[in-house]
Parts: C-alpha cells; structure tokens; sequence
C-alpha cells in the first residue's frame, strides 16, 4: 500500500501529494472521486481518479458472470416460470 499526505486547509481544499499525482498520471484539471467507507473501527477514504472514457474502464465488468451457466437451460427454465405464473 502506497500512502502520502496532505493538509486541509481553511477553505477546505487540499493539494494531491506530487507522488500521488505522478503514480496516477494526474494533470490539473482531472477529477476525483471520493469514496467514504465508514465502519465501526474507523472510516476509510478512497480517491479515484474519474475515468476519461466510461466506456473503456466499464469494458469487460461482466465477462464472466455467465461463464459457468449453460445459457440455454437457463433461459428454458424463465420460459417456463413464465408460463407457469401467466
């Protein structure tokens, strides 16, 4: 795990650790998004850069969701809770 820090100031606004910037290939101008995760030990943080294109970092999300399913006894099996329930 890589960690840096960085003060908050008055305004609410801090300034992205130069190593932070360089591992994430930040520029000025790129977007962030934040992330809270609050458990009962303590909250987390995560800050993400935002995707320049949604599509290629959605790409391939759900490839394997159906990779142990034989697709056509799945789909019999809705046809036929459909027609059972109609």
């Amino acid at each position: 795990m890589r960690q840096a820090q960085s003060t908050i100031s008055p305004k609410y606004q801090t300034v992205v650790p130069k190593k932070v910037r360089k591992l994430l290939h930040l520029k000025a101008g790129d977007r962030i998004i934040w992330t809270v995760i609050l458990t009962q030990t303590r909250p987390t943080v995560i800050a993400e850069p935002l995707p320049k294109k949604w599509s290629a970092h959605t790409r391939g999300l759900g490839k394997n969701i159906w990779k142990n399913v034989d697709i056509d006894k799945y789909i019999q099996s809705l046809r036929k809770e459909w027609v059972e329930q109609n």
